[in-house]
């Protein structure tokens, strides 16, 4: 159980801001994440890895998602001593893997909201794919389980992701 003192780090969302950068070196969505375990006052990286919507071909292979899959796979179906980190707030599908998951705690930088607005404001593409705008912590407190959600984490950082372009 990840106790309510609990306070995010900045080394994990950097390192998901990587993966983010990966994923859109290879030609995906710029969205990273990682999932970490806490034990006792320990925090270690579990997994970390970039979205492939894109290069994979299916519309709901969300990192997030991919993710908690893997963990799942080698810690057992609840994953309370975890967190999950995403460079972007999690969207309705992925929320509620993070309360079948019994996700420890949830932390992401930019919401869903920032992301509408810049495809609004730049007209890209790129980031109209967010099709439905329903925040995470609505899903999670929908949940049976308490999920602290931790929002804006580096936002600014996780922000320069929309414009990040392959060198």
């Amino acid at each position: 159980m990840i106790p309510a003192s609990y306070k995010p780090k900045k080394r994990f969302m950097q390192l998901a801001i990587t993966e983010a950068r990966r994923a859109r070196d290879r030609g995906d969505y710029p969205i990273g994440a990682v999932i970490t375990r806490l034990t006792g006052r320990r925090e270690v990286v579990i997994a970390s890895a970039g979205n492939r919507v894109k290069t994979s071909g299916s519309s709901i292979k969300h990192v997030e998602l991919e993710m908690l899959k893997y963990v799942s796979s080698g810690y057992g179906r609840y994953l309370p001593d975890f967190v999950l980190y995403s460079t972007h707030e999690p969207c309705a599908m992925c929320a509620g893997a993070c309360v079948w998951s019994r996700i420890g705690a949830v932390v992401y930088g930019v919401s869903q909201e920032d992301i509408a607005a810049y495809g609004r404001k730049r007209g890209t593409e790129d980031y109209k794919w967010r099709a439905c705008l329903i925040p995470c912590r609505l899903v999670l407190e929908k949940g049976n389980h308490r999920i602290p959600v931790i929002g804006g984490f580096l936002r600014q950082e996780c922000q320069r992701l929309f414009s990040y372009r392959p060198s």
